[in-house]
């Protein structure tokens, strides 16, 4: 897989996290289990998850029930997810150009976003709208970075991220729609447009596109060239509503974070 280009979201994320260092404000109760499971003789044990107020670093606990005085606790850190992280999104909207092009460079990219990608346009962009009537065959269609591979995700790979109506990979999401004639509203908006709850289910992946430039894909038919994505290349929201009448696909910005069915 070709290497990603780093967003402003990264810059940002990786700034909190550095800022925060290893003096993270984690709440005083963590002993307060959050879950369990059973270990290989048979013993229970507690496990809590806590993130840090200050960067979402997450503190995992590993206790038994103890009879005695003391209690054996094991922890370590695990890096959050960049959706999971406190003011990432005001905090990508500071990151300066010069601090831009220092992570770019650091990262393998010294000559900067390339040409050819989306701007990045989170600040001024509108939110769009747009309808189409998509020819669905084997209950699948697929957004994609512009003339990227179905294959990327079909079959659908075990690391994929999953959300019952919707499966992602970097570059490359299927959804699951019945066949026949489907009247679809694409929703692409620089912020979060919310939930339209008058439909019958909603689900949500995250999904990062390598160039701001993506396509709805027809299995075997049409690719229909969607606007820029307004902040873009990086991470995004797909949002898909469904009801008997159609669907409804929300794309916004938003650094990644685990898949939600409403």
């Amino acid at each position: 897989m070709m290497w990603q280009v780093p967003s402003r979201d990264d810059v940002a994320a990786d700034m909190i996290v550095r800022a925060c260092g290893h003096d993270h404000d984690f709440p005083d109760d963590i002993l307060n289990a959050t879950e369990t499971h059973v270990d290989s003789a048979g013993r229970t044990v507690n496990i809590s998850r806590v993130a840090c107020r200050a960067c979402g670093t997450i503190m995992v606990s590993h206790w038994q029930e103890s009879t005695g005085p003391y209690v054996a606790v094991a922890s370590m850190h695990e890096p959050p997810e960049p959706g999971d992280i406190p003011g990432i999104a005001e905090r990508a909207e500071q990151v300066t150009d010069a601090e831009f092009a220092e992570f770019l460079a650091q990262r393998g990219f010294p000559q900067g976003v390339p040409t050819d990608f989306a701007p990045d346009r989170r600040t001024t962009a509108t939110t769009e709208r747009l309808d189409f009537v998509l020819h669905i065959k084997a209950g699948q269609f697929f957004l994609l970075d512009r003339d990227g591979p179905v294959n990327a995700i079909l079959p659908v790979p075990p690391h994929a991220e999953s959300a019952e109506l919707i499966e992602s990979v970097p570059g490359a999401a299927v959804f699951w729609a019945p066949d026949g004639e489907l009247p679809l509203t694409v929703v692409i908006s620089p912020a979060d447009p919310y939930p339209d709850r008058s439909y019958d289910r909603i689900a949500e992946v995250s999904c990062r596109f390598r160039t701001g430039h993506v396509e709805l894909r027809e299995l075997a038919g049409r690719k229909l060239h969607l606007p820029p994505l307004p902040a873009g290349h990086g991470d995004y929201r797909l949002r898909l509503h469904t009801k008997d009448s159609g669907f409804l696909l929300h794309i916004f910005n938003q650094p990644r974070s685990k898949p939600l069915v409403l």
